[in-house]
């Protein structure tokens, strides 16, 4: 298996490592903004295969992050909880990305990004 950058945004630090913590599980490298640094300018350094963005991270969950990120060739899957605020279901209908309810689907996560990284 080939290990994959995959390049996390959470509003939430915790949820975040949590998030890394499965990707690593399912065999790839986490990675993450760095201080400062703007989603996309993490985009263009990482080069993602797969960004998970929890839904309530307002930078990396909008169009005009989500749009270049699909256009980079990157896969991208939303992520709520229990926590979530901001409704994202048309959004991601719209763009055609998947949505993952992690309190629901957290067991199968490393599952799902094997499929995205295909």
């Amino acid at each position: 298996m080939r290990v994959e950058a995959v390049l996390v945004f959470s509003s939430d630090p915790l949820a975040g490592a949590l998030l890394g913590a499965a990707v690593e599980l399912g065999g790839h490298q986490p990675h993450f903004a760095a201080a400062k640094e703007s989603a996309r300018s993490a985009l263009m350094r990482v080069r993602p295969r797969v960004v998970p963005i929890d839904c309530d991270h307002e930078e990396s969950c909008s169009e005009e992050f989500v749009g270049p990120a699909l256009m980079r060739g990157a896969r991208v899957l939303l992520i709520r909880s229990g926590r979530t605020v901001r409704d994202m279901r048309d959004f991601a209908t719209r763009l055609k990305v998947r949505i993952v309810d992690m309190a629901a689907e957290h067991a199968v996560f490393p599952e799902i990004l094997r499929e995205l990284i295909g």
